[in-house]
């Protein structure tokens, strides 16, 4: 395995805020577990660089498989109860290896991404943060939309920018049903509606998704700010 430069920031990036996210609202969380989680998420990220480009491809032989056990080791130990959240993660990934199997590559791209997103479910049940669903399912739902986002813009994909209006108005609607007790941070999904609910033209050019990957990161950054500062406040102060 390369582990020379870093090719695939993007990954790395969504990772970092993954982490982020799944300390949110850092009033419960086990410091001790969240230290140790460190090392396990610098040991996943450059597998899972590493394993992407063969899983898209389908080339993947006994020793990429046996590279995929110990990141899961930890999560073997999780208190038994607890075992349903890594189901959500699990079924991500599944679907991903189906559509990558299936050649429909897009998709594969958007739930890979989703699944990446998805993992602060299980390092919040990780490090015993008790309030970890909220955050981490706004989470979920941002990126999913933001993945499709990303491909509609892209020149050559055939997406409709109406798939993306429908995915976050459905998240829309499941996010605000679990925000009643916490409204607050609804201010997070200001940003993220207006971009895409009114998604624009599709990029003229290929050279671009370079200056959208760099925009996008910086609103990325945004939302979880946002949605640290909110939901913490919440929490903080319950208006029930």
């Amino acid at each position: 395995m390369n582990r020379g430069k870093v090719r695939n920031h993007a990954l790395y990036f969504l990772g970092v805020l993954t982490y982020i996210v799944a300390l949110i609202p850092f009033l419960s969380v086990n410091l001790v577990k969240s230290l140790i989680l460190i090392p396990i998420i610098a040991y996943t990220l450059p597998i899972m660089e590493y394993l992407q480009p063969k899983i898209m491809s389908l080339k993947i032989g006994y020793k990429d498989v046996l590279l995929m056990i110990p990141p899961i080791i930890p999560y073997i130990f999780l208190p038994y109860d607890e075992i349903v959240y890594v189901l959500i993660p699990l079924a991500l990934m599944v679907l991903t290896f189906t559509l990558y199997l299936t050649k429909h590559t897009m998709w594969g791209n958007v739930i890979g991404t989703a699944f990446e997103a998805s993992i602060s479910i299980v390092w919040g049940v990780f490090i015993n943060n008790s309030l970890f669903l909220i955050p981490s399912i706004y989470w979920l739902l941002y990126i999913f939309t933001g993945a499709l986002y990303v491909e509609y813009k892209i020149p050559y994909r055939k997406l409709d920018k109406g798939i993306v209006q429908i995915s976050w108005i459905i998240s829309l609607v499941l996010i605000i049903g679990l925000s009643i007790r916490n409204p607050i941070t609804l201010i997070t999904l200001i940003e993220p509606s207006i971009r895409y609910l009114i998604p624009g033209e599709k990029l003229k050019s290929p050279k671009e998704i370079r200056d959208l990957g760099k925009k996008g990161s910086k609103k990325d950054i945004l939302f979880v700010v946002l949605l640290a500062i909110t939901y913490t406040l919440s929490r903080i102060f319950p208006i029930i």
